[in-house]
Parts: C-alpha cells; structure tokens; sequence
C-alpha cells in the first residue's frame, strides 16, 4: 500500500490514480471495492466518504445505490462526475472534507462507506468522522470501511520490508510517510458501532471492515 506522500502524488493527477492504486495494492483495491460494494444492500441510501474518481461509487450506483459522494479534491471530483456522467440522478456530489459531513442530516442514510480515507487522517480526526457518520446512519445502518491496516504477527515484519521503498521514496516526495491504522475495530467500537466482519487482504495490510448501529 502506498505512502501518504505517494497518495497525495496520485491525487494531485486523477488521470493516473486508478492505475496507481491497482499497482501499489498489486490489483487488490478492485477486490476490495467489490466487497465493499457487495456488503451495501441494493438500493440503499449511501454518503461515500473521500470518494476519489468515483470507482467505488460507480459500483455502488451499479447496485441501485443513492449515493452522496464527498471529496475535498476538486479535480477528483471532476474525473468521478464524468465516470459517472449516465447516471444523472444516482449521486449527489459534494466538495467537502470529512469532518464536514456533521453538516449533512442525522439517521439520513443506510450506510456510510470509505475507501482508503481514514488513513491520511489523525487518530483525533478518525474519532470525530466515526462518530458523524454513526450520526448519519439510521438505526441498523451499516458503517464500511476500506482501509490501510498494520498487519498481525509475522505478517507485519514481511509487509514492512514489502513497503520500505514506498516508504522512502514517500518520504523523499513530501518528507513524510503515513501511519497504517493500528487498530481499526477498535476504533469503530469506541464510536459505538457494532462490529460486524473484519477480511484482510494484501498480507493483511488492507482491511474491509463493517459495522452497524443498533436497531
């Protein structure tokens, strides 16, 4: 999985991005937005969290999904809205960041998903988007979250190896590297989430992780 810097890179170009992430996840963001995609009940209600060029959510539509895609990246954005440019009707889009969606209203959606967004997030910034989005959800919503997870026992010591020319060159990019979330149960659990299933994928660097509010 990339660096924060590599991330920001691939952002700063959405024409490259898609590619970028099939070859820094070896081909396994596309199984993870299948599943994830999979998990959402057609037709549902969705608020998509850092929705990028809209791959996710174009699976999401595929479904039935109306979606409420949000990103604070305006060329994103733009490359997602022509992706999507047949479904008129299917996706509100919004221009916002994260923290921002405690504007947006209460128990107003079935799920919330994100796909590699909590990540390039503090652990102070995660708390307060978990807790929103458990806001936003009806109750027995479901919460999906994809993401960079640190993987567990040896898995750890090959996946850090596998990662350290990532990590340097994000570091000579930008000067910094980002922090796979330790522990991202734990996390949703202290948001007051039920969890539901945790898969990992990728030497269990990369996780699919659903939750719910209580019914």
């Amino acid at each position: 999985m990339s660096s924060l810097a590599l991330m920001r890179w691939l952002e700063s170009a959405p024409a490259r991005y898609d590619a970028g992430m099939r070859l820094l996840t070896l081909g396994r963001v596309e199984a993870l937005h299948r599943d994830a995609a999979a998990v959402v009940e057609a037709g549902a209600r969705v608020l998509e969290i850092g929705c990028g060029t809209g791959a996710l959510t174009e699976r999401l539509v595929t479904r039935g999904g109306r979606v409420t895609a949000l990103d604070q990246n305006p060329d994103m954005l733009e490359r997602a809205r022509g992706r999507l440019a047949g479904t008129a009707g299917s996706v509100e889009w919004l221009e916002s960041t994260a923290s921002e969606i405690d504007a947006l209203p209460e128990a107003a959606f079935d799920a919330v998903v994100a796909s590699l967004s909590l990540s390039e997030m503090s652990s102070g910034e995660r708390a307060f988007v978990l807790d929103q989005a458990r806001n936003r959800l009806r109750p027995g919503g479901a919460l999906v979250i994809a993401d960079e997870v640190r993987p567990r026992g040896w898995r750890r010591g090959v996946h850090a190896v596998l990662r350290a020319p990532q990590a340097l060159l994000g570091w000579l990019l930008a000067g910094s590297v980002s922090r796979p979330i330790a522990d991202l149960p734990g996390e949703i659990r202290k948001a007051d989430l039920q969890l539901v299933s945790e898969r990992r994928y990728l030497l269990g660097s990369l996780a699919l992780v659903v939750a719910r509010t209580p019914s």
